[in-house]
């Protein structure tokens, strides 16, 4: 069980998110600069560096602070086993809020393609790919963040600043070719990111386990590849706002981290 960082001071979480910004900034700007591809070498590896980052500055801040005791019982909270019911529901979410969306846009007569499509990457690298991103960025951002976030913010206030600081991080893949951000626009993707975690914050906080997390993580990327999407704020933001806004109004009664 992860400890309690209520005594945790405020320049941790400052920290912890200087240095997840530097190691993932520092990668995708050099493949920025350098023109290289996500997929291949060295841009994969680049990537995948900048995808740990979040991780690796959770390992880093915890043994600073706590040492081999404390990063044992990191591992323990991110790693404890998810609640069956809680697995599913994590998963499950993602597709049926994109469903969901999708059936008031076709119900409303708006112009659509398949509801499911093949995604751009084979079965294999989407696998693998979603398996490092999840791995790679949720120790950190609900493993380590979260919780001395909510203990300075509360739950609400805690996760919308997370959601934000999320967002944000992924600014450089708006510059570089091939990376599933590139020329798309930034503000819809700040909305979706931080109505995401504002569920996946419920999701933890009722489990118990970051594995939640990781669960609806991949699950909403798979989505993202693989379903129909509609044009515009209100059929493609609209159910996330209103999944983000259930999510916060059952916050509102919590107030303690993960024990």
């Amino acid at each position: 069980m992860m400890a309690s960082p209520t005594r945790q001071p405020v320049r941790s979480i400052v920290m912890y998110f200087l240095i997840a910004y530097s190691i993932a900034w520092t990668a995708w700007l050099t493949m920025f600069v350098g023109h290289f591809s996500p997929f291949a070498r060295p841009g994969t590896l680049l990537y995948l560096a900048a995808v740990f980052a979040p991780h690796a500055s959770a390992v880093l801040c915890t043994v600073a602070q706590r040492g081999r005791e404390g990063l044992r019982a990191f591992y323990g909270q991110v790693f404890r086993r998810v609640p069956f019911r809680w697995g599913i529901i994590a998963i499950f979410v993602p597709p049926l809020v994109y469903l969901a969306s999708d059936v008031i846009a076709v119900s409303l007569h708006q112009p659509h393609g398949a509801i499911f499509h093949p995604p751009p990457r084979t079965l294999a690298t989407l696998v693998l790919g979603q398996s490092a991103v999840v791995l790679g960025e949720e120790p950190g951002w609900r493993g380590f963040a979260l919780p001395r976030l909510i203990e300075r913010l509360g739950p609400n206030g805690g996760t919308l600043m997370l959601g934000v600081g999320w967002a944000l991080w992924h600014l450089p893949l708006f510059a570089i070719p091939g990376t599933a951000q590139y020329h798309t626009p930034l503000l819809p993707f700040v909305i979706t990111v931080t109505a995401w975690s504002m569920v996946i914050t419920f999701l933890v906080l009722q489990s118990r386990s970051v594995i939640a997390a990781m669960l609806f993580h991949a699950s909403a990327n798979v989505c993202d590849f693989t379903m129909w999407q509609p044009a515009g704020y209100l059929f493609g933001l609209g159910p996330w706002v209103v999944a983000a806004g259930i999510a916060g109004w059952r916050l509102r009664f919590r107030r303690a981290g993960y024990e």
